[in-house]
Order: structure tokens, then C-alpha cells, then sequence
């Protein structure tokens, strides 16, 4: 919501009459801060992950990789890691299989952090040279590979390599051993092609730590061997995996599981790997899980790795990671663990080809939080997911520099915006081909990578719709279109003209749903936009009392409507902005005590749907439900708007045209939750 001093002076004053007016209520403007609203809590884990990933990045690192590395193909990798916290050190011997892709090689470049230590390295089963440099390790081979051979090297180093992908942690005074290599961070600790474009098609991870330990990683646990001191954990996975999914996660855990049973006669574990002191906090949660799976595969097709296992594996991390087949988390609420999960399928199965493209891995998982709410609550909380989500700001979702890490996980757009992506394709495709999409999407790209331009190639063979225009405008193009409205209505048509006029950015090639209400019947349209001005003719019988636009909020926009020839014969009217739901005895109890209003009459209006419990009974009947329109808001000497903006409302702040019934001499006072930390 703009604050007052966004406004000019002469409307500023026009709010601020309001408040003097009622200057008792001034008092309700704050609540209190151990209440989390869903907007908080969505951004919260949102941007712990996204700071998590950021931190785990090294400025010093070459994205494109070596010529070398063009010339072949990652088959396998065997991992056989000694990790001795005591004295935070890593030994390991690392064994890559390639495959000879260009003419020939007579050398391996392997992505490895400077500052580990090369002792060793072979090729072809003989000792062999190397060198280390500019984190790259170069493996001379034992003879030149030609096209379609195949060569088995192996890289033995040490070092300590703690910093923002591998840590040396604690929790309760015990030892936690984490990794999170998104989006470059896999080459700080172990030899590999570190690129999204080349998985191999399965890794072994051998993993040796003291005893009291357990360690935690990709795929199937193999075996599990005690040798007095120590213990070897052998997890493989046999599905591709990218070399920033592979994970350690170590720490003494408390471990129970679940099962997932998509037939009668398949199952597959799902493993929980918790601290301790956190097995009772995460069961409400955690058990949500194995639904969730069904949910998603119903939607997106089987759960990607079913023949090993899914589960979460606790570390001191903020958010989470989605580490192939266990997801690191930090937390456990409800979202995260949707977030991590969808991410299976979309970051894992499928992952962007490059961290340019990285909101094809968040934007779909953000998406599958709401969509998670969608199958167990109703389209109605999906809609509050998608208002929370929505970001109005500047900046391309693309990210035109993947240098600056920053931007890869910027919350805002990889996420937030990235997310709006998706469910406006949804809506331009309809829920059939949309789903028929995203499944053929995955059964051409998984268990590889892809780009935008592929993901849009996908969606256009299902549909039949050309979307150049709609992945070039949302994804490389900034902002969100404004439409302005404006219509007559005679001898059963309705003449309707939508103008866009955003200064900030071109034109947008959207179809909009157009709502039509007449005194008998709601008619329903949808027109396809793209021009400055464009015309439409509707047959629409009746006499209309109300056209809306895009009322079920498909598209990422403003709607601008003008206050014309205003009464402000009518009081007060009273705009409910806060979810019943999330603040029920707060909201609730101020209503009863006539907190906002005090003796005044007034109307009453409710942006969100009633309350399951219905109103309280000193509320009149609400005049109606969104954003309220013009020729209503024009009635009203003065808008009282209890507002909540991180909790939904902001999208009808926004829909009602506050600034024009201002301009036109109405008041306004704005009561907001918590509006010392609004950002807008």
C-alpha cells in the first residue's frame, strides 16, 4: 500500500482529516508481533532458502567451464569421502567414468576448489599426472580417447573445504555436518564437471565419519559397516543427478519414516533424519508429506525417484535445500516442506540448464505451495497464496547476469514473480493442457536440464498456442500491464474498450477474462489484448450493472477505474482487509467492540469470502466482496480500510481506485497490521 507520504500534499490532507475524525482508533493500527502473517511466513522461508543458496556461492568462480569439458560426458561418479570433524578435514578419492564426446582427449578438466589439496590422481588404472590451478584439476590421461570411448580417472585430495557449501556445524553440542552446493558450490568439495547440462547418470557416496555419527545422502543406503571408531555409510543413487544436488548431511539423528504407497503393490520409504530435540515439534508437519507426494504425482506424474526413497534430513541452515531424493531443512513448516518437495520434480528431475534460468526450478516450486493449498483447502486459499506472491516491482525474472548471485535467488522474481508465471500460463492454457504440459515437459527433459525456450516449446505443442510473446514479455520483460476500462452498453451490446497505460513498459499480449453482471444473469467472456486501445462487442442482454475484469486474478496487472460524479451521500463505508482465518480472535474482537467505527453508521464491505463462523453480529450484511468498484466507492463521504497488505488485501487495495475517489474530494483512513514494517 503506498504510505501517505507517497501521496500529494493536498490528498494527504484529505486522509489525515479522516483520521482526526476518529483519533481513538489510531490505537489499532499495530498488532501484536508474534502474530506471522501468511505473507510474512511465505517471504520468511522463501528468502532463508534464497540467502542460504546465495551464501553458498564463491566469487571466484568460472560458470562456463573449460573447452576440455566440451569434449565429453559425465557417466558416473564414486565419492569415497573420510571426514574427521575434529580436526575439520576431508580426505577423499573421488572416481569419475567419462565419456569421450568431441574427437579425442588426452586430458580431464575436473571443477575443484584451489584451495583443497591434489595428492594423487590416476587414469586407465596407472598413476597420473596433473595440475591444479585456478580451481581446475587437469588429469593427463594414460593415451588419447577417441569419440565414444569411455575412461575411468580418479582425483585423491584433502583440505578443509568449510565455508558457504560445506560446514563443520554443531547443534545441541553435537557434531552437524551439512552441505548446500546451489548454485556453484559442489567444487568446493569434491572433483567433478560441476554443470547442470551434464548429470551423470548415477553416483556412489561413501561416506566414513565417527562412530556416534549418522550420515545422510542421495538415493538407496547400500550398506551401513561400523569399524569400532568409525562408519561407512554407501548411499547410491541411480537416477541422474546434478552435481549441486549431491549432499551430505551428518549429525547423530533421531530417524523415523512414513510410506508412500502409489498402488497396491508399490511403496517407497519416506525417512525423516531429525534432531533430537525437534522429533516431537516436526510430526504435524512431517506427516503431511506422504499426501503431499500423492498430490503432486496426481498433477505432475510419479514422484521422479521411486524406486529409492524421499525424505528430510535436519540442518542448521534457515529454508531448506532440495537435495535429490532427502531435502535439507532448516524448519518445518507446511510451505517449506511443499516447496522442497515439488522441487523433485521441478529442480531435480528437471533442472535449469543454467542459474539464468533458475526460475524454472523456484517459480515452479513457489507455485506448488499454492497449488498444495489448492487440493486441500480450495481455490479460495490458492488465491490468497497467489496474492501473497504477487510483486509489482522492477527487474526481468531472466537473470541477465548469473555472476551476480544475488539475483539468482532474489526472492522477489526468481520466486515470487516466477510463481505468477506459472499460474498465468495456467490460466492462458486451462488446467488440461496446462497439466498435459508440464507432464510432456518432463517425460522430453527429465532426468536432464532445460530453458525457458524449451519449457515454452513444450507448452505450445500441447496447446496450440503461440507463447512467444506471453515467456518474452513476463520473463525477459519487466513489470505488469495497467488496464483501464470503460464501457456503454445499448440494444443488447455492450461496448467495451481496455486500454493499457503502464509508462513503465511495453504492451502485453495477454486473453482477459471479462465478467459481465446484468440484473438477470453473470456472463462470462474472454477477449484477446494487445493494443494501446482495443474494442470489444459483447452480446449481453439485460441491463448491466457491473463489468469486471479479470475478476479471478489470472494476470499479474492493475485494473484502473475512475470515481465519477461521486455523491458522498452515504457516511461511511467500513473495508474489511484482514483474513478471518489467520487473526480470528483479533479481528474478530475488534470488530465486536466497534473498534474502528465507534458510534458512527456504516456500510460494510469484506475484500475477503465470509468467514466459515460467519460475522460477528454487530457487522451489517457486507455490500459486497474484492475490490470495491467506483460507482460504489463514490458514494461514501469517507473509507474507513482495515487493511492487512502482507496477508492478501493489497491486490484490492490496489483494484479500488483509492488515489481517483481522493482526487474527487472523499477520505480516507488507512488501518493497517503492523505498518511500521510495511515495505510499501
Amino acid at each position: 500500500m503506498p504510505s501517505f507520504r507517497s501521496l500529494p500534499a493536498r490528498l494527504t490532507a484529505a486522509v489525515l482529516f479522516s483520521a482526526l475524525l476518529f483519533p481513538s482508533m489510531l490505537c489499532a493500527t499495530e498488532a501484536p508481533a508474534d502474530l506471522i502473517t501468511l505473507r510474512d511466513a511465505l517471504r520468511e522461508h522463501r528468502l532463508a532458502e534464497a540467502t542460504a543458496k546465495t551464501r553458498a556461492v564463491s566469487a571466484r568462480i568460472s560458470r562456463r567451464g573449460t573447452a576440455n569439458q566440451d569434449l565429453y560426458d559425465a557417466l558416473h561418479y564414486d565419492l569415497e569421502l573420510n571426514l574427521d570433524p575434529s580436526s575439520q578435514t576431508l580426505t577423499g578419492t573421488v572416481t569419475a567414468t567419462v565419456r569421450v564426446t568431441g574427437a579425442s582427449i588426452a586430458e580431464v578438466d575436473l571443477d575443484l576448489s584451489s584451495g583443497m589439496s591434489v595428492a594423487s590422481a590416476t587414469a586407465g588404472g596407472a598413476a597420473a599426472a596433473f595440475a591444479h590451478g585456478s580451481d581446475v584439476v587437469t588429469v593427463t590421461l594414460d593415451r588419447t580417447y577417441s569419440t565414444g570411448e569411455s575412461v575411468v580417472l580418479s582425483v585423491t585430495y584433502l583440505g578443509n573445504p568449510a565455508g558457504g557449501a560445506f560446514g563443520w556445524d554443531s547443534h545441541s553440542g553435537q557434531d552437524m555436518i551439512w552441505t548446500l552446493s546451489e548454485p556453484y558450490g559442489a567444487r568446493d568439495w569434491w572433483p567433478s564437471k560441476d554443470q547442470n547440462t551434464d548429470k551423470p547418470d548415477s553416483v556412489d557416496i561413501r561416506i566414513t565419519v565417527p562412530d556416534h555419527l549418522t550420515a545422510v545422502s542421495n538415493g538407496t543406503l547400500v550398506s551401513d559397516i561400523d569399524h569400532g571408531a568409525t562408519r561407512t555409510f554407501h548411499w547410491h543413487s541411480s537416477y541422474p543427478i546434478a552435481t549441486y544436488l549431491v549432499s551430505l548431511a551428518i549429525h547423530p539423528y533421531t530417524y523415523f519414516s512414513d510410506w508412500y504407497t502409489p498402488t497396491p503393490t508399490d511403496s517407497m520409504e519416506v525417512g525423516f533424519w531429525v534432531f533430537a530435540d525437534h522429533y516431537v515439534a516436526v510430526q504435524a508437519t512431517y506427516a503431511k508429506t506422504v499426501p503431499m507426494l500423492g498430490s503432486f504425482a496426481a498433477a505432475y506424474g510419479e514422484y521422479p525417484f521411486l524406486n529409492e526413497k524421499y525424505g528430510h534430513a535436519e540442518f542448521n541452515w534457515g529454508g531448506g535445500m532440495e537435495h535429490q531424493t532427502v531435502s535439507s531443512l532448516g524448519a518445518w513448516s507446511e510451505d517449506l516442506i511443499s516447496h522442497e518437495l515439488a522441487h523433485q520434480w521441478w529442480g531435480d528431475e528437471v533442472t535449469c540448464a543454467d542459474f539464468g534460468h533458475i526460475w524454472l526450478n523456484e517459480g515452479f516450486a513457489t507455485w506448488s505451495e499454492a497449488y498444495w493449498k489448492e487440493t486441500v483447502d480450495g481455490a479460495g486459499t490458492y488465491r490468497d497464496y497467489m496474492d501473497a506472491a504477487a510483486y509489482y516491482g522492477s527487474g526481468t525474472i531472466i537473470v541477465e547476469n548469473p555472476a551476480n548471485f544475488g539475483s539468482i535467488f532474489d526472492v522477489d522474481l526468481s520466486y515470487n514473480k516466477a510463481s505468477w508465471v506459472v499460474h498465468m500460463l495456467r490460466g492462458v492454457m486451462d488446467d488440461t493442457d496446462f497439466f498435459a504440459g508440464l507432464q510432456l515437459y518432463r517425460a522430453t527433459y527429465g532426468g536432464g536440464s532445460a530453458t525457458t525456450e524449451q519449457l515454452r516449446d513444450v507448452m505450445e505443442s500441447v496447446s496450440g498456442v503461440d507463447l512467444d510473446a506471453f515467456f518474452q514479455q513476463w520473463i525477459y520483460g519487466e513489470y505488469f500491464p495497467v488496464y483501464r476500462p470503460s464501457w456503454t452498453h445499448g440494444g443488447g451490446t455492450l461496448d467495451l474498450v481496455i486500454e493499457q497505460v503502464q509508462t513503465n513498459t511495453g504492451l502485453f499480449t495477454m486473453p482477459i477474462d471479462i465478467r459481465v453482471i446484468t440484473s438477470a444473469d453473470t456472463l462470462d467472456f474472454t477477449v484477446q489484448n494487445s493494443a494501446a486501445s482495443e474494442a470489444y462487442a459483447l452480446a449481453v442482454p439485460g441491463t448491466v450493472e457491473a463489468v469486471l475484469v479479470d475478476p479471478d486474478r489470472w494476470i499479474l496487472r492493475q485494473v484502473q477505474t475512475e470515481v465519477t460524479n461521486p455523491t458522498f451521500a452515504d457516511g461511511i463505508l467500513l473495508v474489511n482487509g484482514v483474513h478471518w482465518d489467520t487473526y480470528s480472535a483479533e479481528i474478530r474482537g475488534a470488530y465486536q467492540d466497534s473498534v474502528f467505527w465507534g458510534e458512527h453508521d456504516i456500510t460494510f464491505w469484506d475484500t475477503f469470502a465470509e468467514p466459515a463462523s460467519g460475522y460477528p453480529a454487530i457487522l451489517p450484511t457486507p455490500a459486497g466482496h474484492g475490490a470495491v468498484p467506483a460507482d460504489l466507492l463514490g458514494n461514501y463521504s469517507a473509507v474507513i480500510w482495515v487493511g492487512n497488505h502482507y496477508q492478501g488485501d493489497l491486490a484490492d487495495w490496489q483494484e479500488t481506485p483509492v488515489l481517483s475517489y481522493l482526487e474527487a474530494g472523499g477520505n480516507v483512513l488507512l488501518m493497517s497490521r503492523r505498518r511500521r514494517n510495511a515495505p510499501h
